[in-house]
């Protein structure tokens, strides 16, 4: 819960530097994780007025400053001997200029050298985001909102969206530097939790080109997979380029990794002697990953005892040599850390199952995906123990002898969450199960567990088939959920009801009335005359408009769902739902919805009556 107004600072079209004051909600595997045949991409116009991108930022490194004159003119000696000098210089710098090209045209030939025209992992065919889906924007502006955006965001199904436009293949935007691009795109996945997306993303860029900033992402990626061998591509330049005790420590793991004892030593050493070095256990875990590769004496004892936080670097390598790193500290690492710990596959099993739920919340991973860890981690188990285990009630969830015993296994399973997160999480994990119920009104008090679990995981066509009963009954909570989840109409909207709603939630029954207003108000399922009249009885202020809310109906007008879907993020920047303002969802799904992400904006509407 994070209550704050935030400054935001970008760079606008053209050369014009603009600071835009963006209020904030107040108060795996990089595949899809969507049902199949969930959504499909919409046909894009062209953006009426395209904006001219900003001139490339001037970078400070590179200016030099001018040498001192002397007052008196060279004699002729001096002269000649300066000329000569000059000559030298000159010929020895285009010497190593043409050493150090002919260096990368041995490492990489020019017919492997990749575009940095467009970057990505996954096709546009996959995600569903167009290759131009950030039309004539602003690189210079678009960067700069992905390094501010606070991750992880309130929404899970506007998580994966960012994702899907975080590692698309797309065109990389004028006014930026491609690695910086992809730098800053990587470094907010893994603040997203998405370790597994971020740690391919930054291989698309070869390690020629690397920037300062591109190899901060190279680093955390890294770490966050726990795959510290990923470091060694970029070590040396790395090195070079950010005078820091980490990258000496990488060099010296990459060295020992391939049995080099003599070069890690030497580097373990310089980096003990770098201002700032790292000691303590953050040295010993480097020791360690040296000692693993070249079987020699650094291999210390890693003891946990005096460590108060479970750093990204602590994690990593600790994660990588399969430690034991204690429960405590694992479970104190943030939400995104989490997530890495979901898709780290050293760490045992049954230490993850808590991670995998915070995961899928956060979208890193699927409903498939935890109803498989779950299975994993019961062929781990006490065999005699599996009835009463999560994974046993899951099977007679799917597999039980009748509906009724298959409904009783999914009431267990929703039963005393110990929080939002984790309720959310348990409609998530029976998804699939919960879609195999037949509609029935005998299980009118189950409908509307039944169909969050449903559109928790995107089954939108399996859980519009209770409508009827729905219609038939009097479980507000299953009709609203209904009302801005469907494909399609199928329940009648009622203003009075609409007022009404919200008594018996979690929260606040006022903003769970304002969010189901605004929702079905942003999906046009709502009478103009109506969404006028509800406006102010539930205190909407409809009208309000800012920075943040010209950004994103401009970004829409254009027809640029990426540039959208970025902006959507940067309006949800809070883990809490109780803290996103009414208002600010109403623009993001309407606009997702203008872009032809009408699908994911249905399911970011049920998602905030589900959770709030």
């Amino acid at each position: 819960m994070r209550p704050r107004t935030k400054l935001i600072a970008g760079i606008a079209a053209g050369t014009l530097v603009l600071a835009i004051g963006i209020p904030v909600a107040i108060g795996q595997s990089p595949q899809s994780i969507l049902p199949p045949g969930f959504g499909s991409p919409a046909p894009r116009s062209q953006p009426a007025e395209p904006t001219q991108p900003s001139a490339p930022p001037v970078d400070s490194d590179q200016v030099q400053e001018l040498p001192t004159l002397s007052l008196a003119p060279p004699t002729q000696d001096e002269a000649d001997a300066a000329a000569n000098a000059q000559d030298e210089a000159d010929n020895t710098a285009n010497a190593a200029e043409a050493a150090a090209e002919a260096l990368q045209k041995q490492d990489i030939p020019e017919f492997a050298r990749r575009s940095t025209e467009h970057i990505g992992i996954l096709s546009t065919s996959v995600t569903g985001i167009a290759q131009d889906g950030f039309g004539a924007t602003s690189g210079g502006y678009l960067k700069t909102l992905l390094a501010r955006l606070d991750a992880p965001i309130a929404s899970r199904w506007l998580s994966m969206l960012l994702r899907r436009v975080l590692t698309t293949d797309i065109d990389t935007p004028g006014g930026v530097n491609p690695s910086d691009w992809v730098a800053e795109r990587a470094l907010l996945l893994t603040r997203m939790g998405e370790a597994d997306s971020a740690h391919l993303l930054v291989q698309k860029v070869d390690p020629d080109k690397g920037t300062p900033r591109y190899y901060d992402a190279v680093m955390e990626s890294a770490l966050a997979a726990a795959d510290p061998g990923a470091l060694c591509p970029v070590a040396d330049a790395a090195d070079g380029a950010k005078p820091t005790p980490t990258w000496p420590l990488a060099r010296a793991m990459c060295a020992g990794l391939q049995n080099d004892g003599g070069t890690a030593s030497a580097l373990v050493d310089r980096a003990r002697s770098l201002p700032g070095a790292a000691d303590g256990i953050d040295l010993a875990l480097a020791e360690r990953v040296v000692g693993a590769g070249t079987s020699a004496k650094r291999a210390p004892d890693i003891q946990w005892t005096s460590v108060n936080e479970l750093t990204s670097w602590r994690f990593g390598l600790g994660s990588a040599l399969g430690l034991t790193i204690p429960d405590y500290l694992l479970d104190q690492g943030g939400l995104a850390m989490q997530g890495w710990r979901a898709r780290a596959p050293m760490l045992p099993v049954a230490t993850r199952l808590k991670a995998e739920q915070v995961a899928a919340t956060l979208g890193v991973v699927s409903s498939a995906d935890l109803v498989d860890f779950l299975s994993q981690a019961a062929e781990s188990g006490d065999p005699y123990a599996m009835d009463d285990s999560p994974a046993g009630r899951l099977r007679k969830a799917y597999a039980g002898e009748s509906e009724s015993d298959r409904i009783t296994a999914l009431r267990a399973l929703w039963a005393n969450p110990e929080d939002e997160r984790a309720q959310y999480a348990s409609r998530i994990l029976t998804a699939r199960a919960a879609a195999r119920i037949k509609p029935s009104s005998d299980y009118a008090s189950d409908t509307a567990a039944l169909v969050a679990s449903m559109l928790s995981a995107g089954l939108d066509i399996q859980a519009a088939r209770w409508a009827d009963v729905v219609r038939g009954g009097k479980d507000d909570e299953a009709w609203a959920l209904m009302a801005v989840g469907s494909p399609r109409p199928v329940v009648d909207i009622d203003a009075d009801r609409i007022a009404d709603f919200g008594e018996g939630g979690r929260g606040s029954a006022k903003l769970r009335a304002q969010f189901l207003y605004v929702s079905l108000a942003a999906l046009g399922r709502l009478k103009a005359s109506d969404a006028q009249d509800l406006a102010q009885k539930l205190d909407v202020p409809m009208g309000v408009r800012n920075v943040w809310t010209q950004a994103i109906d401009q970004a829409a007008a254009r027809r640029e769902p990426a540039t959208v879907a970025v902006l959507a993020a940067v309006g949800m920047q809070t883990s809490d739902w109780s803290q996103v303002q009414p208002v600010f969802l109403y623009h993001i799904i309407a606009d997702l919805r203008s872009v032809g992400l009408e699908p994911e904006a249905r399911m970011i509407a049920a998602e905030a009556l589900m959770r709030s």
